[in-house]
């Protein structure tokens, strides 16, 4: 007799889709379980084939080397038949990909677990994020991505500019009420800075991609998604290392105005939290970092030592 779904099966399931990989200890952050009680599912998941495991390098935190979790056909297939997941989607299944993008695809599930615990240290504050895999779940529904920016600038009405970002959230301020739009953008530092052609496809475009959507007031669709009043927005920039986020940094502040552009890296996410004084604003690293908060609200607010892991008899 086959076992029975559970509503938590589905739950851990769901955030699987909705990340695309995920590490045993990243589910256990999303999901606020003891990685114990992770491994043990998973355990079963890959027994009933709704999951596939592929073992990876060394990972972030103390363990052993990692296992990415992804879903399987089997599991995509419960997940539409419970109408978790849209029927038009495309969804990563146990194909092969390139390590850089897997590497990548986990770094801003990194993000947005340190963006979830901002609120769960501090009830002040209430996150709402979106990924690339958003559009796939009950919830959007829609045919193309709602990351997906189509916009068109004053300069060239009949150019159509076509951007996705690796996530857009807000953070909700429940005692003054209001409510601030983020974009991020991961660099692993693969990309180029600055093409000398100028051809898009580098660093440099994005940046001015981001300010054309702000003149276009395109962004003010995230409105009506997130339910809350928004006026303007911040670029952040998270870099896999500190000499990739002094180049950008130089770069952001070659283009002005890009005060809005905010900058850092891995290592000081890690240690102190993305509601800490960790950003660049404007890319200027030689000058104190800030926090996205603001300097009275700022905090520190990590992640690794909150993970459970199984005690030691």
């Amino acid at each position: 007799m086959a076992r029975k779904i559970t509503k938590a099966d589905i739950e851990l399931l769901s955030c699987i889709a909705e990340y695309k990989f995920l590490t045993v200890k990243q589910l256990a952050a999303f999901s606020q379980r003891s990685q114990q009680v992770i491994r043990r599912k998973l355990r079963i998941f890959e027994s009933e084939y709704l999951i596939v495991m592929k073992e990876r390098g060394f990972g972030r935190g103390p363990g052993r080397r990692e296992n990415i979790i992804i879903l399987s056909e089997k599991g995509i297939t419960l997940l539409r038949d419970k109408e978790i997941l849209s029927s038009h989607g495309t969804y990563i299944t146990d194909k092969t990909r390139e390590l850089i993008f897997i590497n990548h695809d986990l770094v801003v599930n990194w993000f947005f677990i340190h963006l979830l615990q901002i609120g769960r240290d501090n009830p002040r504050f209430f996150t709402q994020h979106l990924t690339i895999s958003s559009h796939n779940l009950k919830e959007g529904n829609a045919e193309k991505p709602l990351l997906q920016e189509r916009f068109s600038t004053d300069q060239d009405h009949e150019k159509i500019n076509i951007m996705i970002p690796d996530g857009v959230f807000t953070i909700h301020d429940n005692e003054s009420e209001k409510s601030l739009l983020f974009f991020l953008e991961v660099d692993m530092g693969t990309e180029i800075l600055a093409k000398t052609d100028r051809t898009p496809g580098d660093v440099r475009q994005k940046i001015i991609n981001y300010r054309a959507l702000f003149q276009s007031n395109h962004y003010k669709r995230y409105e009506k998604i997130f339910n809350t009043q928004l006026n303007g927005f911040r670029l952040l920039f998270l870099n896999s290392s500190f000499v990739g986020m002094k180049a950008i940094c130089n770069l952001v502040q070659e283009m002005p105005p890009s005060n809005f552009i905010w900058v850092t890296d891995q290592d000081q996410m890690f240690s102190h939290g993305l509601s800490a004084e960790i950003w660049a604003r404007g890319g200027r690293y030689e000058k104190p970092s800030e926090s996205i908060l603001g300097r009275e609200l700022a905090f520190e607010s990590t992640v690794l030592d909150k993970i459970k892991y199984p005690k030691k008899v």
